[in-house]
């Protein structure tokens, strides 16, 4: 069998002795296509001082059909208590307390689509008279003995896929002293 070159120009892939294919490719991240062909990547920036311990900072929750893909996000903290965290759930659900409506920012500044979902931040998302239960820890990020970050990336060690109506939020632990500055990095998977 010759692999031919798609285009009509007659060249065919080379094979060498040991059965290796040589290729020059160039490659994009799934989250490059979705972003330049698709149009539907946001980051997601907020910033948020806790109550108290334990806490909710962040909730977001998919309305669309397509799976949200988060690939991480971007963390700086001001006058935080040493030991502190942030952690993050997947799995919440309820109402929330106090809860302000954020605007996810897409990455394409020609695509003109929003995201599709419910965004909040808030200083005690679980408090009040809120019903936000459930969910399961999923990772966590302890400030070990320091009180200032400054434009940590945090990328998940597999990406965390919310389908519709499904949950992601944002936790801190420790005394909950400090601001923090998130952005949080998703796509619509299509």
């Amino acid at each position: 069998m010759i692999i031919h070159g798609g285009t009509g120009n007659g060249y065919s892939a080379k094979v060498d002795s040991n059965n290796r294919l040589h290729t020059r490719a160039v490659t994009e991240s799934v989250e490059h296509v979705v972003n330049k062909d698709v149009g539907r990547a946001y980051s997601c920036p907020f910033s948020q001082s806790p109550t108290a311990a334990d806490d909710c900072i962040f909730y977001m929750v998919n309305s669309s059909a397509d799976d949200i893909v988060v690939n991480g996000f971007e963390l700086s903290v001001i006058n935080a208590t040493a030991d502190d965290s942030l952690y993050v759930k997947i799995g919440n659900s309820g109402t929330r307390n106090s809860a302000t409506a954020l605007t996810p920012v897409s990455l394409n500044a020609g695509s003109g689509i929003s995201a599709d979902g419910t965004f909040e931040k808030g200083a005690d998302l679980d408090g009040g008279s809120a019903t936000l239960t459930g969910g399961s820890e999923v990772y966590r990020y302890v400030l070990a003995g320091i009180t200032d970050i400054s434009a940590k990336t945090i990328n998940f060690g597999q990406n965390i896929i919310l389908p519709k109506n499904k949950a992601i939020t944002m936790w801190v632990g420790g005394s909950a002293a400090g601001t923090y500055y998130v952005s949080v990095d998703f796509y619509y998977s299509v």
